[in-house]
């Protein structure tokens, strides 16, 4: 998989964007609802995933979070004179969130909208002792659960209002191979071509709708233990 910057990078960008998530809920107050809907949709947030070293690594957490509040409309406190020490809940949401995004290469507004920070920072039990690799697991198979239910054979499928026998009849296609191609067990981009074309025919759809496939993390980093973070109890 191809990531946006380089993993020398990867540890900064996690610290500045769990800073700039826990200075916007910690000090300027915003709820995690609030801050989800702001940084799905801030330019910020899209010069991150794509790697712009201006954010990714080039300020503050601190400032970071104040040019998204304040090109959001709103009005932002000041940067912290000092940092604390001991990192918040609030904090690890937005380190391992930078973790997510950059394992799986997803905009932090698809991210977001099947792991809003609320969901995050509730997670901090008991997911902050684990490693970052298992958070991104987690969200990824979120993200690919909700994708099945959208995209591929079995949306085309439950759209066109037949059950997986009904397809077989009609198309021609063994209905154990169509159960496999639902559950990801067989590519069904290797399928032949007859069979391609007759379940794209039958559920009058290209066979490029039927093709989708789950994300899978390819783990070749090494995640910046969150161990590493001190932590302490907010409540939330």
């Amino acid at each position: 998989m191809t990531h946006a910057y380089s993993e020398m990078y990867l540890e900064d960008a996690m610290r500045t964007l769990g800073e700039a998530v826990d200075f916007a809920l910690c000090d300027q107050g915003l709820n995690p609802a609030e801050l989800t809907a702001i940084l799905s949709n801030a330019f910020e947030m899209k010069q991150f995933e794509r790697g712009m070293p201006r954010v990714v690594c080039g300020m503050s957490g601190d400032e970071l979070a104040r040019d998204i509040i304040a090109h959001a409309g709103l009005s932002p406190v000041e940067c912290r004179e000092t940092y604390p020490f001991d990192r918040s809940p609030q904090y690890w949401a937005g380190w391992v969130l930078a973790y997510a995004q950059w394992m799986c290469s997803l905009c932090f507004s698809d991210l977001l909208e099947i792991a809003p920070l609320d969901w995050i920072i509730g997670s901090y039990h008991p997911l902050h002792e684990a490693s970052e690799d298992k958070f991104a697991q987690i969200i990824i198979d979120k993200w690919n659960d909700a994708q099945a239910d959208k995209k591929g054979l079995k949306a085309a499928r439950k759209a066109a209002g037949l059950t997986q026998k009904q397809l077989a009849a009609q198309s021609g296609v063994k209905l154990r191979a169509i159960q496999l191609y639902e559950q990801n067990q067989l590519d069904l981009r290797r399928a032949s071509v007859s069979s391609a074309l007759a379940l794209a025919n039958t559920l009058d759809c290209t066979i490029g709708d039927l093709v989708w496939q789950p994300i899978a993390l390819e783990y070749d980093s090494k995640p910046c233990s969150s161990k590493k973070i001190n932590t302490r109890n907010i409540a939330v």
